[in-house]
């Protein structure tokens, strides 16, 4: 009887909470991506991407190709030490194409001191199914709830 009740209690936890998200391959995708760029691991960060993505800043220019992004991301770690946190909302996989998207909220601390950035809004990954099977990051999107204070 109490390991019904115990079972009872987490459903019930789970239904107070947030909806239930569909979780697929590629949301661990997105988990990894955030664990590196908290890690500052810009080499593993640059393994997620496919040849030749497109990263979509909240503000500014798209940049294309790992090349162009491998530099911006090099920029930002440099000067900054990011610990963000992503929740996923919805993520679907159909054929060579699959989505994920949600929230994010990152702290991003300069790395010489100061005081820390708050930001947070919403993501978009968009995967590609490469032809050795796995998943790869295509296109990536972000927006802001608020402007960022610099």
């Amino acid at each position: 009887m109490k390991f019904a009740t115990l079972v009872l209690s987490v459903l019930f936890a789970v239904r107070a909470g947030a909806a239930p998200v569909h979780v697929t391959p590629v949301t661990d995708i997105s988990q990894q991506w955030a664990g590196y760029w908290n890690a500052k691991n810009l080499d593993a960060v640059m393994t997620l991407y496919a040849p030749e993505p497109t990263f979509m800043p909240t503000i500014g220019e798209a940049w294309t190709g790992t090349t162009s992004i491998r530099k911006a991301f090099a920029g930002v770690l440099e000067v900054y030490d990011p610990h963000i946190v992503l929740r996923s909302l919805r993520s679907e996989t159909s054929g060579t194409l699959a989505y994920d998207s949600g929230t994010y909220d990152e702290t991003i601390a300069p790395v010489k001191g100061g005081a820390p950035i708050q930001a947070s809004g919403f993501y978009l990954f968009l995967f590609q199914k490469q032809k050795r099977g796995g998943w790869k990051i295509l296109e990536q999107a972000w927006t802001e709830r608020e402007p960022v204070k610099l």
